[in-house]
């Protein structure tokens, strides 16, 4: 039997080696191609690369079928493949000439169980030879995915000398994201310029965010983890209706954090003092550790950090100083387990929790960087989450299980006191949302560059608004309410090679939701049943052609959508529920992106796109500063925007991105028809980024240097008056540098380097917003001193 099993392999590396003498171009002279190896013995695994790659490889060697190899599935020229599959078996490879590949004997070397197979170093904002992205849920290389997509992937030192920023740092290095600027914790992100409001409520976000495969949110504001230990940032701009469901009418944010090392012991340190010109200083410390437990089996990475970001406003009509201070503390873990080279599976919990010790918003006519105001504006976010991974590899599909359980708390404090009133009136909102989200899928490779993929998700949420406002420290409860969502849905997308350079991708996701408002701790009349059902079908389309190496040529078609809110009015004696319409959103995108291949110096990207937004449902406040949700009618978003990256020389490299943004409210719902100026709320009609960076070892150091240039166009911060409020049009410039000593180094981090006081935001607090006078400056010239070492 035996043997009859070593000749049908024998069998298989003559035919690769028949067709690899048939074929007239060599395979060190090919470009990157899509491998798809599976697990297994390494013998195996060879041949299987020797015919997908078209070489002969002579595999005489009887030790090669008691090695083990963890496969291969990616983009990579030949010589990656064999590198990946050998790495750690003591045999290396020499070309004997252009088709034919001879093994060599390495000097003996400590075996290694399981090697990892590496990966080319992901480029800076999404740039230079194509990667893996995760995030397309097939493991698409950017070569591969036709729509817009952008990798931010930070060195371990670069994220120590951010000092625990959050979503600031990515919005720093994309232009095309967007924020609302209330303060860390309680901010809404905004993708390609789908934005609906700049008021926090109870609608679900236009994007979705994730930690791995985990959801992160689903009707809360931004929980800004600090990137800590992170490995990259995939963003894939939207609508991404078929893989992510409702609510990525903009696109998603995926943060992946660093795995767990199952080889060797690491532990790492950073720490830094930050000084506000006109404020207080700061600080910002973080460790990091990997502990081995079973080599090659089993590992627990975690990492542990604080920061206190100094306040920088005063209060005139309290007499305080340095008011918005700002301290976040969190803890993040991760175990993962490998009981063989097919299975793979992660345990994590996540711990963070946001201070905020008043609001962060100045007003006109007050002096330089000042307020009055009658109270304090505390808020509190608090974030839990547990997640559960496991992975299987066949080779040539791949299932992946993820089930994950957050516990998010937001508390917030206003100042409610009326104009010229004697005492003060505080107004605050406790929101307790709880989110179980599960999805399955499996993901496969056929017919050379063909894809498939096929799952299924749920998520129920549930939310529950408290509002009170009175008496600091003793308000009267205004509503007591509770939102439910059920979302459960099936999903597939395949990819059909049309040609050898010409892909048609298509797919859907049909969804069912299930949504439940109802007062807390109040009889409801009999016929009164606050609930809703909708189901939807969401499909896409694309195609890609593959230019020639690294150039991909690209349109999409996509939608999107929001269920529709269901908001509860009235009293214990009386209650109504109003329902509102689904956002639903269709877009249209071509693009292309080029400079993809190995070693090129000049990468980038470009993409148009056109976005029909109907029932637009948006988080507004009245006139009284109480928050509300309404149908604001129909609109359209056009946006244009690139991205290139140059390398100059090996040590200097540029980059520079940029975005145009049209958008207006074409539609308006009736309420909303007097408006003059219709254009969505919150996004600048333009922006851009410029950067550079020098990196260089030298003789007794390693020297960096950087410096980036952003510019935020204008904006308004609502559509109906008088909350039309205008803001942006400034620029944010920073520079800095490190020098690393070995294991250790020292760096100099200048930020807001021109000192601007722009208006970044035009909302501060909901009960004095129509005045029309608040605005949100820029924190003010700061300085980092910062040290960070490796052990």
């Amino acid at each position: 039997m035996v043997g009859r099993l070593r000749g049908r392999r024998w069998a298989r590396a003559s035919l690769a080696t028949a067709v690899a003498l048939a074929l007239p171009v060599s395979a060190q002279a090919r470009p990157a191609q899509q491998f798809s190896v599976p697990a297994g013995r390494l013998s195996d695994a060879l041949i299987v690369l020797s015919e997908q790659a078209g070489i002969s490889i002579a595999i005489g060697d009887s030790r090669l079928d008691t090695l083990r190899t963890r496969g291969i599935r990616g983009r990579y020229d030949t010589e990656q493949a064999l590198a990946v599959l050998l790495a750690g078996s003591g045999y290396g490879f020499v070309f004997v000439d252009a088709r034919t590949v001879k093994l060599v004997r390495q000097a003996p070397a400590p075996r290694k169980s399981t090697p990892r197979p590496p990966r080319p170093s992901p480029p800076a904002e999404g740039s230079g030879p194509d990667i893996v992205v995760t995030a397309t849920k097939q493991r698409l290389g950017l070569l591969d995915y036709p729509a817009s997509i952008s990798v931010v992937a930070p060195e371990r030192t670069e994220l120590a000398r951010a000092g625990g920023k959050g979503t600031g740092f990515i919005l720093g290095k994309l232009p095309q994201l967007s924020s609302t600027n209330l303060g860390p914790g309680r901010n809404k992100v905004f993708i390609r310029g789908i934005a609906d409001s700049s008021f926090n409520g109870s609608s679900q976000a236009t994007i979705s965010q994730y930690l791995g495969e985990t959801r992160l949110i689903y009707s809360a504001p931004d929980p800004d983890l600090a990137l800590y230990d992170i490995a990259r940032v995939e963003v894939l701009e939207g609508p991404q209706g078929t893989l992510y469901g409702a609510g990525t009418l903009g696109g998603i944010i995926r943060l992946v954090p660093n795995a767990p090392d199952l080889q060797s012991d690491t532990f790492d340190v950073s720490a830094g003092v930050r000084l506000t010109q006109d404020g207080a200083p700061g600080g910002d410390g973080a460790v990091t550790g990997n502990l081995v437990l079973a080599r090659g089996k089993l590992a627990l990475r975690a990492v542990a950090y604080e920061t206190v970001d100094g306040g920088y406003i005063d209060d005139v009509e309290r007499g305080l100083r340095d008011i918005n201070r700002n301290k976040t503390t969190g803890f993040r873990a991760g175990l993962r387990w490998q009981p063989d080279v097919a299975w793979t599976v992660d345990l994590s919990v996540l711990s963070q929790d946001i201070a905020s010790r008043d609001g962060q918003y100045t007003l006109r006519g007050e002096p330089d960087l000042t307020r009055r105001s009658a109270i304090a504006q505390p808020f509190d976010n608090d974030y839990r989450l547990a997640d559960l991974t496991v992975r299987r590899d066949w080779g040539t599909v791949q299932l992946v299980s993820s089930t994950g359980y957050a516990d998010h708390t937001i508390d917030s404090t206003f100042d409610a006191t009326p104009g010229g009133a004697a005492s003060p009136t505080e107004f605050t909102e406790e929101i307790t949302v709880h989110l179980l989200s599960h999805e399955t899928r499996l993901s496969g490779s056929w017919g050379g560059s063909g894809t498939w993929l096929a799952g299924f998700g749920v998520v129920h949420n549930d939310d529950r608004v408290v509002r009170s406002m009175g008496t600091p420290g003793s308000p009267d409860l205004l509503t007591s309410l509770s939102n439910t969502t059920l979302d459960l849905a099936g999903f597939g997308e395949v990819g059909v090679p049309i040609t050898k350079t010409l892909v048609l991708t298509a797919g859907g996701r049909l969804s069912y939701v299930r949504q439940t408002s109802q007062f807390i701790g109040q009889m409801a009349s009999e016929d009164f049943e606050p609930v809703r059902t909708q189901k939807r079908f969401l499909p896409s389309a694309a195609i890609s052609w593959t230019a020639r190496p690294g150039l991909l040529v690209y349109g999409r078609f996509q939608q999107g959508y929001r269920p529709g809110g269901l908001q509860v009015t009235g009293s214990s004696n009386s209650q109504s529920a109003e329902r509102f319409g689904a956002d639903r959103i269709r877009t249209v995108e071509a693009g292309v992106r080029f400079g993809m291949e190995k070693d090129a110096r000049l990468s980038g990207s470009l993409a148009v796109s056109l976005a029909q937004w109907r029932d637009v449902q948006a988080d507004l406040v009245g006139l009284d500063g109480l928050p509300y949700i309404a149908n604001i009618g129909s609109g359209r978003v056009k946006n244009v925007a690139f991205s290139l990256a140059w390398r100059a020389q090996d040590h200097l490299s540029f980059e520079a991105a940029g975005f145009l943004n049209s958008s207006d409210l074409s539609r308006p719902a009736p309420a909303f028809a007097d408006a003059t100026d219709r254009d969505l709320p919150n996004i600048a009609d333009e922006g851009w980024r410029v950067a550079g960076k020098y990196d260089r070892e030298l003789s007794w150091a390693r020297l960096t240097l950087d410096a980036a240039v952003r510019y935020v166009g204008h904006s308004k911060l609502a559509i109906p008056a008088p909350f039309a409020l205008g803001q942006g049009r400034y620029y944010d410039v920073s520079t800095g540098a490190r020098l690393g000593f070995g294991k250790w180094g020292l760096a100099l981090d200048l930020d807001n380097l021109l000192n601007t006081r722009a208006n970044t935001f035009a909302f501060g607090n909901p009960f004095s917003v129509a005045d029309g006078m608040q605005q949100t400056p820029m924190r003010p010239r700061s300085i980092r001193i910062g040290f960070d070492a490796s052990f």
